[in-house]
């Protein structure tokens, strides 16, 4: 998979330094009551995330992409499911869903991914490179390949509590691109007009 850029994470959050425990508690974000939610903010949501832009247009671009993340029995250990809207050839909206294995990296912060699509094995590597202390957004970037496809890839998304962008983070969520070596115009918002119905 291509490794360069190879962005670090952060390495602090709500001045403390970031452990993996913390980290796997950022994936959980809004979708289960744990030390990640804000002070007196114990409202859960039905997914994670929603993503509100993305840069790979292969993978960041479809409507309505909730992260559901959880935990697995194992330490260090955790699933992603993503839940989005693919079009179809002939015009039609459909749902999809695809099942990661996640798992802890060296450094916190970072995580291994790997799904089964259609047959092709898929590998990543996640970095989270900046959360807001509220949880009104996270800022994800990865690095992937699918080996028996000759494919690899990049990407970053920015995932907020309700699929829109946070204004008043506007400049950390600039900052935080720049350390991946993305420039802010490279990515596009996703269409979270007509998320009803998500089968989460």
């Amino acid at each position: 998979m291509p490794m360069m850029p190879d962005p670090a994470p952060m390495s602090s959050w709500r001045g403390q330094p970031l452990t993996h425990e913390a980290a796997e508690s950022l994936f959980i974000g809004w979708k289960q009551q744990g030390p990640q939610m804000p002070a007196g903010d114990q409202i859960t949501k039905p997914w994670s995330w929603l993503v509100a832009a993305g840069k790979n247009p292969a993978y960041d671009f479809f409507p309505c992409q909730h992260q559901l993340y959880s935990y697995g029995k194992g330490k260090g250990q955790m699933w992603y499911e993503p839940v989005f809207k693919a079009l179809t050839l002939d015009g039609q909206e459909v749902w999809r869903r695809r099942r990661y294995r996640v798992r802890r990296a060296t450094i916190p912060g970072t995580f291994y991914y790997s799904v089964l699509d259609n047959g092709v094995t898929s590998n990543e590597y996640w970095r989270i490179m900046d959360c807001a202390e509220d949880l009104e957004f996270c800022l994800f970037y990865y690095s992937g390949a699918a080996a028996t496809a000759g494919l690899s890839y990049s990407g970053a998304v920015l995932a907020t509590k309700d699929g829109t962008w946070p204004l008043q983070y506007t400049q950390r969520i600039h900052a935080a691109l720049h350390r991946a070596g993305i420039e802010p115009w490279e990515l596009s918002d996703v269409d979270n007009s007509a998320c009803a119905g998500a089968p989460l």
